[in-house]
């Protein structure tokens, strides 16, 4: 399965939408914040799984049978948050 985090957003959108026309939408994994965001894509036979950079426990479960993953990169500096730790997070889930 691919994975791609941050789904719902301008640059995991145009992704999701690219890998559409490749691949079968069962072969696709979501993460996102928001699952309501993603009621489209799960219409399509994406696995959508609601996730965050913060919980890493929501990362393991939304990695869960992935062959790959696209980390889309986290906003939260922009918010005084700390992007790099997020990824970091998101990088020990992966190799669970």
């Amino acid at each position: 399965m691919l994975i791609v985090t941050g789904a719902t957003g301008q640059l995991g959108r145009l992704v999701v939408s690219h890998l559409l026309a490749h691949v079968p939408a069962s072969r696709i994994g979501v993460s996102v914040r928001d699952s309501t965001k993603a009621t489209d894509l799960a219409e399509l036979g994406v696995r959508v799984r609601k996730a965050d950079y913060g919980d890493p426990d929501s990362l393991i479960a939304a990695f869960e049978g992935a062959e790959r993953i696209l980390m889309v990169s986290s906003n939260a500096a922009a918010t005084g948050g700390d992007t790099l730790e997020q990824h970091r997070t998101a990088i020990d889930a992966a190799r669970k």
